[in-house]
């Protein structure tokens, strides 16, 4: 490949910055939420969209519980919120070095380093760790593909190990999940949208795993593989380079044939002898000079393909919080599919690259804007979803879901005086039992509750006998019906009841007053199983 021809595939990946360049980005120095409500708000007055207005104190406040720590406020602590005006930025900063917050994290990345592969292992206790550490999304990026020089008891390599079967998959994953682009199309033949994103760099980018192996649980390198060759649509043959998803080329000294095979054979042998004598001596095959993932890993963050790698992650988190991408699919980011807000996205990656991949830091700053505390409510034709002129309704991944219901069972959980220390121990205690709904769905693109859940929220007796269990207890020792109903709305949807629901609530359980617990957990089902409790809205 000639350099002109890399250097037009790199522009078409990672898009021209040039006119953003020309035409200047923010300042490096504004906060984030600053530069969001900047740029979104100058494409609204140029689309000449009004947008919904801020949404109430309590729905902001639940929101950001849910996408900071991964569960609604309990009922103490939406109160307290609620007293006085909402300070987001202290909020923000709470929520954010709460353990919840590691644990939260751990959850979703745990869930997008899967992508959807059904061979993908679950990372969790070692995103916990990274996450308590504020471990560098880089850093991140090389202790999971097994390029650190310092491994982790928690085996993060294992995103690379368990996936070793189907190299075409892992070849996929890392592709997608870390730099934006699903380069499968090109396995076959040239992508359909990047003329010149040819099988070369399928191939190219599959090269820095060949020599990866298992070897006792432990993932290692061969020192002698051959790439091979791979054959196009038209059946011609094509020796396989190793290749970043930019065009850089990796040089590698390579033997004569003869006595490559003759390296390779030798190694498997040794390999063999190592695995054999494993049990008693714990002794690892020695280590190559070149290696391979190591030498991706450098490419990848070096000055020329940083921006790549920032991208996509910012997107991802983007696409999080904001309910659609910058840039729609995230994992088809390339210049053909431009991003609805190029300068956004670009002042956000060069912001994240500044500081280093600190992701603590940039998602504190995604949820500052006045976008984002946007309501959610629209009345008529609902704009464009890349405008962000109104807040998305989210529907809760089963993690936030499972641990919402169990704070909402259990509205005196917190007393207004309880330490910060005694607040996390409680909620780590919660969290043990929270994953045990499996029939609440993983959300994707375009998400639709599906039948199956309301019908076993209605009918499953395991789940209608546990529900309110700890709540309705509580809720009869207050002295009135009114105040019954304040309590439970506080509890369930983290805000006060509506003059409506009083009254409907009143009605209903007046009807049942000789059977109180069977009309409480009326009450409290009718608000667990409203789309307000189900979505982050």
């Amino acid at each position: 490949m000639t350099t002109h021809r890399a250097l037009l595939v790199a522009a078409l990946i990672l898009g021209s910055t040039l006119s953003a360049q020309a035409q200047g980005l923010l300042p490096p120095d504004r906060p984030i939420g600053e530069v969001i409500d900047h740029y979104i708000d100058a494409k609204l007055a140029q689309a000449k969209v009004k947008p919904a207005p801020p949404a109430p104190d309590t729905t902001v406040v639940r929101r950001l519980f849910l996408d900071l720590n991964g569960r609604i406020p309990a009922g103490v602590e939406a109160k307290l919120a609620a007293k006085q005006p909402l300070d987001n930025k202290k909020l923000i900063a709470m929520l954010v070095a709460s353990p919840g917050f590691a644990r939260h994290n751990a959850n979703e990345f745990d869930v997008m380093l899967r992508n959807s592969n059904a061979d993908a292992p679950s990372l969790r206790p070692y995103l916990v760790e990274a996450f308590q550490e504020n471990r560098p999304w880089d850093v991140m990026f090389r202790d999971l593909i097994g390029a650190s020089e310092t491994p982790s008891k928690t085996k993060p390599e294992a995103f690379v190990l368990k996936r070793l079967k189907d190299a075409d998959a892992l070849t996929r994953d890392v592709s997608s999940i870390f730099f934006g682009l699903n380069i499968t199309c090109a396995q076959c033949h040239r992508h359909p949208e990047i003329k010149d994103l040819t099988q070369d760099y399928f191939f190219g980018m599959k090269a820095f795993f060949t020599s990866s192996y298992d070897f006792q649980g432990n993932l290692l390198e061969r020192q002698y593989v051959k790439l091979g060759d791979f054959k196009d649509k038209k059946g011609d043959t094509h020796k396989v380079s190793m290749m970043f998803l930019s065009g850089t080329k990796v040089e590698m000294d390579t033997l004569p044939e003869k006595e490559l095979f003759a390296a390779i054979q030798a190694e498997a042998k040794l390999i063999q002898e190592k695995t054999k004598a494993y049990a008693k001596s714990k002794e690892l095959p020695p280590l190559p000079k070149f290696k391979a993932r190591k030498r991706l890993a450098d490419i990848a963050l070096d000055e020329a393909n940083r921006e790549m790698f920032a991208r996509s992650i910012v997107n991802r988190l983007w696409f999080r919080f904001y309910g659609h991408g910058l840039v729609m699919r995230v994992d088809q980011m390339h210049a053909e599919n431009k991003a609805s807000h190029a300068e956004l996205l670009q002042w956000l990656a060069r912001d994240l690259i500044a500081h280093k991949y600190d992701l603590k830091r940039l998602i504190a700053g995604l949820v500052s804007s006045r976008a984002y505390a946007r309501s959610s409510e629209w009345q008529g034709t609902p704009p464009a979803k890349e405008l962000f002129a109104v807040a998305p309704t989210r529907p809760l991944t089963p993690a936030q879901w499972g641990m919402s219901y169990h704070i909402a069972n259990q509205p005196d959980i917190f007393k207004a005086d309880d330490p910060i220390e005694v607040r996390q121990k409680k909620l780590a205690d919660v969290e043990k039992g929270a994953g045990t709904f499996a029939f609440i769905e993983q959300p994707f693109d375009d998400f639709q509750v599906g039948i199956d859940e309301p019908l076993k929220l209605s009918n499953d007796e395991g789940v209608l006998k546990a529900m309110g269990s700890k709540l309705i207890p509580v809720l009869k020792k207050l002295p009135d019906m009114r105040q019954r109903i304040h309590e439970a709305t506080w509890a369930v949807l983290s805000r006060p009841a509506t003059a409506a629901e009083q009254t409907l609530f009143d009605s209903y359980l007046e009807e049942r007053k000789d059977r109180p617990d069977e009309g409480l957990r009326q009450v409290f089902w009718a608000l667990f199983n409203s789309p307000e409790f189900r979505f982050n809205h």
